[in-house]
């Protein structure tokens, strides 16, 4: 059998709780909000893989057997990656955000494997993994590029240097909160 959606699931679970350790070990600088950016990249994509090839297959389905808590996990999830990365990196309540939605994903990442990847190995067969892991594998190539594989710190250096270059670039073009409030009437 070729590679299917359950072994993309499974890698997405282990990158995600890979980056979670490190991010958790960090100390607040600028290495951690690299790691949160690559986080909080690496959980948006896997939220889209979940959005766009899971959702339509198992609503295809039916949604058979599905568990509420594996849906209403999801969205929790992508609410609080929301809020998180709407939070400045310097503010107290980041530090509290990150090992909380560091631990909220680990916890969804076990749901999945325990409710999720059960269910859609039960309720598909093997070509239409296959085909769900060549959708899935798009979308992540998309949103996160080619090198999309678990290795060590140094394997973030050049990602995480276009981050900041990035964010810098972003956030140069976006109002200051003081600026926001000031214009409020």
């Amino acid at each position: 059998m070729e590679r299917d959606v359950l072994q993309v699931l499974t890698e997405d679970h282990a990158l995600l709780r890979w980056l979670g350790e490190r991010l958790n070990a960090a100390r607040p600088a600028r290495v951690r909000i690299n790691l949160f950016n690559e986080f909080a990249r690496t959980l948006g994509a896997h939220q889209t893989v979940i959005d766009q090839t899971i959702l339509p297959a198992l609503r295809a389905c039916g949604w058979r057997g599905l568990s509420s808590d594996v849906l209403a996990g999801h969205l929790a999830l992508k609410r609080l990656l929301a809020e998180t990365l709407t939070l400045d990196g310097d503010a107290p309540t980041f530090d509290y955000a990150l090992r909380r939605i560091v631990a909220r994903a680990q916890a969804h990442c076990e749901v999945e494997q325990r409710k999720l990847m059960p269910l859609l190995h039960a309720m598909l067969d093997d070509h239409q993994r296959e085909l769900m892991a060549f959708d899935a594998e798009m979308h992540l190539t998309r949103l996160l590029g080619e090198q999309r594989r678990l290795g060590d710190d140094a394997d973030l250096s050049p990602r995480a240097d276009e981050l900041v270059a990035e964010a810098y670039v972003v956030l140069g073009s976006l109002a200051t909160r003081d600026e926001r409030e000031q214009a409020q009437p």
